[in-house]
């Protein structure tokens, strides 16, 4: 009969307590107006911001045919120039050097990894070196275009070899017609449009003008 009278009083406290532990769980360690336990935020660990190194080169692009050329670079730590400080080195010296000047220098056709170094942290950026473009005209024997039909535009350069995917196009007015990166015009709507075709190696331009009927 005790160990029953026992083994029921064992339970209500078990449940008292459960109830409790609940009611500090839910009230933030508050019963009533009373804190019996004091539950501080936990802060979020802030994230560490490391310094970023970054490189950026005078001109992505060396000419093959001016072995004088030179393109300079700048490293930067969060905004501030540590470039006296950085050492660089090329993916391919076959493709592009570097002088004593830490400037870069063009030794054929390709396409070169730069990187520098600085206090432990690396940068990296492209340069290319190109065969540039000499001359450019547009050869469309076409002036016209149907809304609604399209236009390769044919460009021929010179020399044959020249690097091309220093162009852009663009045109006068989209509304009229639109010209995507490979120089196909799409007729929009009726009107007269300007196609034009600039390199921004050289800084050369050419431009055609087109009609764009029903």
């Amino acid at each position: 009969m005790k160990n029953k009278r026992a083994l029921v009083i064992s339970i209500v406290i078990f449940i008292i307590v459960g109830i409790l532990a609940l009611l500090l769980i839910l009230n933030k360690g508050h019963i009533g107006k009373y804190a019996l336990v004091n539950v501080e935020p936990v802060d979020e660990q802030e994230e560490e911001i490391l310094p970023k190194l970054e490189l950026k080169l005078e001109n992505e692009y060396l000419s093959s045919k001016n072995k004088k050329e030179t393109v300079g670079m700048t490293v930067t730590i969060d905004g501030e120039t540590v470039t006296d400080g950085a050492t660089f080195t090329s993916s391919d010296e076959k493709i592009v050097k570097i002088n004593k000047n830490n400037e870069l220098v063009a030794v054929s056709d390709g396409k070169a990894i730069i990187t520098a170094n600085y206090d432990g942290m690396t940068a990296e950026a492209t340069a290319r070196v190109i065969t540039p473009i000499k001359t450019m005209n547009f050869t469309t024997t076409n002036s016209t275009i149907r809304v609604g039909k399209d236009l390769q535009m044919k460009l021929k350069v010179t020399p044959s070899d020249a690097y091309i995917d220093t162009l852009k196009y663009t045109s006068s007015d989209e509304k009229i017609a639109t010209v995507d990166p490979s120089g196909i015009v799409t007729g929009i709507a009726p009107g007269k449009v300007k196609i034009t075709v600039y390199d921004s190696y050289t800084d050369t331009e050419k431009s055609v003008n087109l009609t764009i009927k029903k």
